[in-house]
């Protein structure tokens, strides 16, 4: 692989996580930040630490995004002089936004004569650089295959998710939404665990025995949605809501907060009134899908 110029706009933590990889993979990178005493630890890594933005993008090819959102990244870049220097540049933006501005952002990118893919970062900034660290990248795919394999310098699990400039955005909010889930799922079993004297250490011992239960559950609620065919015989929306209402009713006699555990159960009861009585838990997602 051979070695090209790689400017890294925005140090904060996740910024600066970014620059080290692109150096150990033997890359010439610029770091450009508004407080330039950001930079002083990576130009120690050996980074080059550009003046103003317009050095960092005229020494580079691939110019590397990471700002606190996309209104500044805008005010950063999109003057006639900015632009006019980005031409013919490939920017990968991994700024947090919303799809909508990713696919504004593609458009402006367009009219400009840039290459664009929007990105995000699906780790903590220690994780940049590992094997497992999961980036998402979306856009033209001719600008993804140019550089991807210093993309995947980054992470190992870089993704490229499609030519919708907004589909990585998208998917980074699926994504997070089953994060923040899935931790508070834990919270709570560990709150009710913990009130009825049982070690959390337990409940993270049998989550490696239980995975494959929660890992054959998304892929039959996947297939069902597809489908739009929640027919089963395994456990009906009836069973699974005796259940939840009987964990939230522990929960709430044990003192323990189990409003989580509310929300599922008014999930299950607006899904029977919707005539899904009989239907198998992914029928749910008729209910959550529409206000």
């Amino acid at each position: 692989m051979k070695s090209i110029s790689v400017s890294v706009v925005g140090l904060g933590q996740m910024g600066s996580a970014l620059v080290a990889p692109f150096l150990r993979g033997g890359n010439k990178v610029t770091v450009w930040n508004r407080s330039a005493e950001k930079a002083k630890p990576l130009v120690a890594l050996g980074a080059e630490l550009a003046g103003n933005i317009e050095e960092a993008i005229n020494a580079s090819e691939l110019i590397v995004v990471c700002l606190s959102d996309y209104g500044t990244s805008d005010a950063l870049f999109r003057t006639p002089e900015i632009e006019r220097l980005l031409k013919g540049k490939t920017l990968l933006q991994l700024t947090t936004g919303t799809g909508d501005e990713a696919a504004r952002s593609a458009i402006w990118a367009n009219d400009i004569g840039m290459n664009y893919l929007d990105g995000a970062i699906m780790d903590y900034p220690r994780a940049i650089g590992t094997q497992e660290c999961m980036l998402l990248a979306s856009g033209p795919e001719a600008s993804y295959k140019q550089y991807a394999d210093y993309f995947h310098l980054l992470g190992g699990a870089f993704t490229y998710v499609g030519k919708n400039p907004a589909a990585a955005n998208h998917l980074d909010g699926g994504l997070l939404t089953m994060y923040y889930a899935t931790t508070f799922g834990f919270l709570q079993s560990a709150a009710m665990l913990q009130a009825a004297d049982v070690s959390v250490d337990t409940l993270k011992h049998a989550v490696d025995s239980f995975r494959h239960v929660l890992d054959k559950s998304v892929a039959k609620a996947t297939d069902a949605i597809s489908r739009n065919d929640y027919a089963g015989n395994e456990a009906s929306i009836v069973v699974h809501s005796y259940g939840v209402q009987s964990l939230r009713d522990r929960a709430k006699s044990a003192g323990v907060e189990y409003s989580l555990l509310q929300l599922f159960s008014d999930y299950l009861e607006k899904t029977k009134a919707k005539g899904f009585e009989a239907a198998e838990l992914p029928a749910a997602f008729e209910v959550i899908r529409r206000m």
